[in-house]
């Protein structure tokens, strides 16, 4: 689990302005939980660029058959939209094939719109990735339009066996 109450940790960003810190000032009014989140830009609109959250590598448990592995991760987002483009969050994978090396990633959700501007809890099977080595990423879509929005937010990232 990360709740960003220490930063970024072993987090870390690739190709954009990611940045952990609270609360907002644009965006949500505070945090899901806690002092601390990860925003896409903490201070302002994000960039129309394709920018990851990219979380340490995790070896996920070994989960019996009744048994299912679950990710869930509050967020708040509001992304543009045009004629140009829709702009999107989306939740991706990647499985370690070998030390240090990594397959394409995978979609498991994507948002567009907005979180009507609440916080929200979605729900991840990652059931099919049981006893692997993976890491997750958070990827802001921007469409490149020039326009763009508050962003994406994120708190307190599990993952569950249930």
């Amino acid at each position: 689990s990360e709740d960003f109450e220490s930063g970024l940790g072993n987090w870390w960003v690739s190709n954009g302005s990611w940045e952990v810190g609270g609360p907002p000032t644009a965006g949500p009014e505070s945090c899901n939980a806690g002092t601390q989140c990860a925003g896409s830009v903490l201070d302002g609109n994000y960039a129309s660029n394709y920018s990851n959250l990219v979380s340490p590598a995790i070896t996920l448990p070994e989960i019996g058959v009744t048994e299912e592995l679950h990710f869930r991760y509050w967020h708040w987002f509001s992304f543009h939209a045009d004629h140009y483009g829709t702009d999107a969050g989306v939740v991706l994978i990647q499985e370690q094939t070998s030390p240090g090396v990594w397959s394409a990633a995978t979609e498991l959700n994507r948002h567009t719109g907005t979180s009507g501007g609440v916080w929200t809890l979605p729900l991840v099977d990652l059931s099919a990735y049981g006893g692997k080595t993976v890491r997750i990423l958070f990827q802001l879509q921007g469409s490149r339009s020039g326009s763009t929005s508050t962003g994406w937010y994120i708190d307190d990232v599990s993952i569950e066996i249930i």
